[in-house]
């Protein structure tokens, strides 16, 4: 199904979290400690409305996304938010965004994509995504996002020759080092056979790089099987490949799919971009048994602005961070 270029884009800003029971909570709790070297995360909390200079952390992206224009009109026909609703009306003046639509949140990053794609999206209808813990951004950056994914989607084809519905942004350490309000993220790896690379960084052959929390797809058959059977949800469980028993999913599924390359890749430190888009593919294909060869994707890197895009909020370190920068911009400004 052809983009349909008549229509606007919608923006979607994913803004949901999980409110597990007091074991799973704990279990994570754990993981995330042993990860992020007694770090902590926020869990089972809307970080999305935790005040930040005076505004709940997601208006931020609320109003960069809203503010963003095309030749003078705005650049999205609709903004769709998943969060609890009756905090968010609470706290934000919904009636200040004529195209805004606030859905409840329910399950799963996974649940609420079905939900969106299924329910409020037509064939060809461009969709942009975003998420609500990236404050930094602006209108200018999502303007120019914009353009980008205008470029790549329905265009560019991936590395088997097949057009992209889907592109994931990614950022590189050297666009974000000398840029990121959250230094105390960037943490060497001391002995091993990867000592001097970046512990929370995904070591590629050319770079380190990070999620860029951003994407856009072309709504597209392709994608019907993927968003129906919630694939999301298991790439966006395995996005914190630091833990010992995550590392090992990773290593295990690699493993059923014949990746034995990208296994010895991982374990380097030192992915080969198109391997690691081949095998994501093969890994797919292997856990959720369908065929992929008509999905196309395409991993952006965000050259722009890019420690903007990395900048999110996952727990209460990152929140002060950000606190303390606003205040002494603030204080710059008197």
């Amino acid at each position: 199904m052809p983009l349909n270029e008549q229509k606007k884009p919608l923006a979607l800003i994913l803004a949901g979290y999980d409110k597990p029971d007091r074991r799973t909570m704990i279990k994570r709790k754990k993981q995330i400690i042993e990860a992020y070297d007694g770090d902590e995360i926020f869990i089972g909390k809307n970080k999305f409305l935790q005040d930040l200079a005076g505004k709940p952390v997601i208006q931020y992206i609320l109003d960069a996304v809203y503010a963003a224009r095309k030749n003078g009109a705005p650049l999205y026909e609709k903004i769709y938010i998943y969060n609890d609703i009756q905090n968010f009306t609470e706290v934000i003046d919904t009636g200040r965004y004529d195209n805004l639509e606030i859905k409840q949140m329910k399950k799963s990053v996974g649940g609420h994509w079905k939900d969106f794609y299924f329910n409020y999206v037509e064939y060809g209808r461009r969709v942009d995504i975003f998420f609500g813990d990236t404050p930094r951004i602006t209108p200018e950056d999502v303007e120019w996002i914009n353009g980008e994914y205008d470029r790549i989607l329905g265009k560019v084809k991936d590395y088997r020759g097949v057009p992209a519905h889907v592109t994931f942004s990614i950022v590189e350490y050297d666009d974000i080092k000398d840029d990121t309000w959250l230094p105390h993220r960037i943490k060497v790896i001391k002995h091993g056979q990867n000592k001097g690379k970046l512990k929370a960084f995904v070591g590629f052959e050319n770079f380190q790089g990070r999620v860029g929390n951003s994407s856009a797809i072309i709504k597209h058959e392709s994608l019907d099987r993927v968003i129906d059977r919630e694939v999301v949800n298991f790439f966006y469980n395995l996005r914190k490949a630091l833990t010992p028993n995550i590392f090992s999913k990773i290593l295990y599924h690699l493993w059923k799919s014949k990746n034995f390359h990208v296994i010895r890749q991982v374990k380097r430190k030192c992915l080969n971009e198109e391997h690691f888009y081949r095998s994501v593919i093969d890994v797919t294909e292997v856990v959720y048994k369908m065929d992929l060869s008509n999905f196309g994707g395409y991993l952006f890197h965000i050259k722009k602005n890019a420690a903007r895009w990395e900048n999110d909020i996952d727990g209460p370190k990152d929140l002060e961070a950000f606190r303390a920068r606003m205040s002494a911009s603030s204080s710059k400004q008197l």
